[in-house]
């Protein structure tokens, strides 16, 4: 018993170090958040004024906040959708097991995944040169005849959170694709086999021996994807900036501009933590869908 006693005190004090950085670096910072979410904080004024819930209530009240709110669903949404579907076609394609194609494939397969080694800096970088007024996608549809004078891609509100949906997809897909890609080469041939004896067509074959097989993986990555794309920050922020006229803001830029360019520190802690309140039911969801895929 003593030696069981020993060695479970030894265990904590090898994780001891990692428990106090987490508790730094982590549940401190969160922490402050929480009870900056209860006061007014307006930095020019340096003094603190508890508020209550009065925080949350100006949050969720606030147009601007109502707009983010929205536009984050837009982005989440169309981001999510398209990271799964073209996810799952392209890796349905690169899982060719006979033929010429498998050469082809696995050609492909290492094209395909560049977009995920780049940083999202250079991803913006490279999007904002070809979209720019005197970008290459200007200049080949003049030249066409698609276009018959430049255009702002990023400065027009009817197009800009469609770019920023575009550029998130283009650079995050290879991910996903990977992922679904391995979840495939579990699928036994023997599957595919019973599905021909019994006469089944090709969509029939993907759809009761593909997809069904795979469909754990494929809905545990797009909670993970809406986690993610509700915190996406970089992209946006170094495409459009939230703008034009708030057409790309989300909820995370809502946060940043509350905070430094309002300076009222206190409304974007509750704007923060209603964030965070989002993520979290999304994380529980996850939790409890590996869970019930686990059983």
């Amino acid at each position: 018993m003593k030696f069981v006693t020993k060695i479970r005190k030894s265990g904590i004090l090898y994780i001891l170090p990692m428990l106090l950085f987490l508790l730094a670096t982590t549940f401190l910072p969160i922490l402050y958040v929480v009870v900056m979410s209860f006061f007014k904080n307006y930095l020019p004024l340096k003094k603190f004024y508890f508020l209550f819930f009065r925080n949350y209530e100006t949050a969720l009240t606030n147009p601007d906040f109502l707009i983010s709110l929205r536009n984050t669903v837009v982005y989440v949404f169309f981001s999510v959708f398209f990271h799964i579907t073209v996810a799952l076609a392209i890796a349905v394609f690169l899982d060719q097991r006979q033929g010429k194609v498998v050469v082809f494939a696995k050609t492909l397969r290492t094209i395909f995944i560049v977009p995920w080694l780049i940083s999202w800096a250079v991803a913006a970088s490279f999007w904002m040169l070809i979209l720019d007024p005197a970008g290459v996608l200007n200049a080949y549809a003049m030249k066409l005849g698609i276009l018959h004078e430049q255009m702002s891609w990023f400065g027009e509100p009817n197009y800009a959170m469609g770019w920023v949906i575009l550029i998130t997809v283009w650079k995050a897909f290879p991910f996903f694709m990977m992922l679904i890609y391995a979840a495939l080469s579990t699928v036994p041939n023997e599957l595919y086999e019973a599905a021909a004896i019994d006469g089944a067509s090709t969509w029939e074959k993907f759809y009761h021996v593909t997809f069904k097989t795979i469909l754990p993986t494929i809905l545990t990555l797009a909670v993970l994807d809406i986690i993610w794309s509700i915190r996406q920050y970089d992209i946006i922020m170094l495409t459009t900036a939230g703008g034009p006229l708030m057409s790309t803001r989300t909820l995370t830029l809502q946060v940043y501009f509350t905070a430094f360019e309002n300076l009222k520190f206190g409304l974007a802690s509750a704007e923060g933590m209603l964030l965070m309140l989002l993520s979290m039911i999304m994380a529980i969801l996850y939790v409890n869908l590996y869970a019930k895929t686990e059983l």
